[in-house]
């Protein structure tokens, strides 16, 4: 019947509807705030959670996928792990520089 067929649409309109959820300037900005790196035993740096749904939209508003922040993270981690070398290097180069004016 007409009454059964517009209950139908009603309830499969109703289940494909999505709310939209607007979020301000400053609340994406502590939600992308919460991607962070942690320093592993090993001492490679990596993402210390997933990147959640509510991430992957905002980054999606720039062109960027979870995949990005992956490679990210990843160039992000190498930079540091070389600029770490570069550190402890001068290090060892000024203390043997030190013991050398003192022998």
């Amino acid at each position: 019947s007409i009454r059964y067929a517009g209950s139908y649409i009603c309830r499969l309109n109703l289940n494909s509807y999505k709310k939209m959820n607007f979020m301000t300037v400053p609340a994406a900005i502590r939600e992308l705030d919460k991607i962070e790196m942690i320093k592993g035993p090993d001492n490679v740096y990596r993402l210390d959670h997933a990147v959640t749904a509510t991430q992957k939209t905002i980054l999606k508003a720039f062109g960027m996928t979870a995949n990005d922040v992956k490679t990210l993270a990843r160039e992000l981690s190498s930079d540091l792990k070389r600029i770490e070398r570069d550190a402890a290097e001068k290090k060892k180069t000024a203390q043997d520089q030190t013991s050398d004016q003192k022998g």
